[in-house]
């Protein structure tokens, strides 16, 4: 039988593509919960879903589901601890929690026990990824990538309720915690185990003026001499002004995704195709949560990958802090 999911945090502003994706997948959501009672309302408005305002009610009234954690991180290692004494699968949302420091027991703790989770890392379905999967199977021949995102102001998080967004303690940070973790990831993953050597690192909050980073940036090499720079920001003048591009060059190919457009160039010439939109990413990987909901793997970013990003990140904070 498959299980349904229930949603913690209905204030995040992820939380109805994540409602979305997964109902357009054909999973169940059989609750939802939030201190907010506007946000669970509207989270569950024409859903017939159950609403909570303690997720702790939420959790005994549904053991059998898969909690999808969407809290701000600083409340996330309790509720996460909750999941793994209770033995419930884990889709945690990134950042996750504020630092990796908060997120390691975590993840040793679900480990232990064989607990079943996912991250939401939605870029790793670009159609980057099975592009350049076709030119670097192992992903060793690449020699240079870039993996930028810079998005609109951050103001939006207080328009929109979440203004624990823009707080270092309840965050962990700014642009490069929220944005950069998927730059992060991407570098990762290309890296494949490969040892990464952070060789600058910077941050600024010098448009915004608030507490946390409205820019990163940063160079990682590889020890055999592969570049990786990632940028990540809140720059952008509006919300629907996203600069995004994942770029890697090899031996007589290169691949841009950019703003929905694939680009590959090769000696032959050039060819671009649509790439998936960000609602589509959303959309598989509701699909991928009807795997977790059967009780197969979910084949999809877990916990411990979430984990080494959250790493990366925090290495390039102290760097560019100094520390």
């Amino acid at each position: 039988m498959e299980k349904p999911f229930v949603l913690i945090g209905a204030a995040h502003w992820h939380a109805p593509w994540h409602r979305d994706a997964l109902l357009k997948a054909g999973c169940r959501i059989v609750a939802v919960s939030d201190p907010d009672a506007g946000a669970t309302a509207r989270l569950a408005d024409g859903h017939s879903l159950a609403q909570y305002a303690d997720w702790r009610a939420m959790l005994v009234a549904h053991p059998e589901a898969i909690a999808f954690v969407l809290t701000p991180p600083d409340e996330a290692p309790e509720v996460l601890a909750a999941l793994v004494a209770a033995g419930m699968p884990i889709v945690l949302e990134k950042p996750g929690t504020v630092d990796a420091r908060a997120l390691a027991p975590m993840v040793s703790a679900a480990h232990r026990i064989g607990l079943p989770t996912a991250v939401p890392l939605v870029n790793r379905l670009m159609s980057f990824w099975s592009e350049l999967a076709r030119h670097d199977p192992a992903f060793s021949r690449w020699t240079h990538a870039h993996f930028r995102i810079l998005a609109g102001p951050p103001q939006r998080y207080i328009r929109d309720g979440v203004p624990w967004v823009l707080s270092r303690a309840r965050y962990g940070g700014g642009a490069l915690r929220n944005l950069g973790i998927h730059a992060a990831d991407a570098a990762l993953t290309i890296a494949a185990g490969a040892p990464l050597r952070l060789r600058s690192a910077m941050i600024s909050n010098r448009l915004h003026r608030l507490e946390v980073d409205d820019f990163a940036a940063a160079t990682l090499a590889t020890d055999d001499g592969r570049t990786i720079t990632i940028e990540a920001g809140y720059c952008m003048p509006t919300e629907a002004s996203a600069d995004k591009q994942w770029r890697i060059h090899g031996p007589g190919w290169a691949i841009t995704e950019d703003r929905g457009m694939l680009t590959i160039r090769t000696a032959d010439g050039m060819a671009q195709r649509a790439s998936a939109s960000s609602a589509r990413q959303y959309d598989d990987f509701g699909a991928v949560m009807t795997r977790m909901a059967r009780g197969e793997p979910p084949a999809m970013a877990s916990l411990a990958d979430l984990l080494a990003a959250q790493q990366l990140v925090d290495r390039i904070y102290e760097a560019a802090s100094g520390a």
